[in-house]
């Protein structure tokens, strides 16, 4: 397998606004297989995630992480992310979501994609700037720095 970039400009998207959490989830898919990280079915795993294991799909700081089963990862071509901006937040269970960061991961390689994310927000003020920053170019400086 090819060496890929984890987060490609292409793979961030801002400003957008969704009803529902489960449009979120299939936005951040749909920015994963445009960019070539994983085959459509992995979207359908993001959602049985979500349905089935909502807990883990929110860390905290307003950040959700969608993602997919373990048994979705035979659909991951290459590990990666995709991040997508909500200003207005959507609700995440009792949470607000304002960052969505979908993971696509071989294996455990998800691990090291969630330590470095957690780096990149684990600050309520670091999160509270990726949630205002309109700037792709910006966001993408600010996460490569922890990927």
């Amino acid at each position: 397998m090819s060496q890929k970039k984890v987060l490609l400009v292409d793979s961030i998207s801002t400003n957008r606004n969704f009803k529902t959490k489960e449009e979120a989830t299939i936005a951040s898919g749909q920015l994963l297989l445009e960019n070539g990280y994983i085959k459509k079915e992995y979207i359908d795993s993001m959602l049985e995630k979500l349905d089935t294991q909502l807990f883990a799909t929110f860390i905290g700081n307003g950040v959700a992480i969608p993602h997919g089963m373990s048994s979705g990862s035979v659909h991951v071509l290459h590990t990666g992310i995709s991040v997508i901006q909500v200003p207005e937040g959507v609700s995440w269970g009792e949470e607000a979501a304002y960052i969505i960061v979908g993971i696509a991961a071989n294996s455990d390689e998800h691990m090291n994609v969630l330590s470095a994310l957690a780096d990149a927000i684990e600050d309520e003020d670091d999160a509270k700037k990726l949630w205002q920053e309109t700037s792709v170019e910006n966001i993408f400086n600010l996460l490569s720095q922890s990927l």
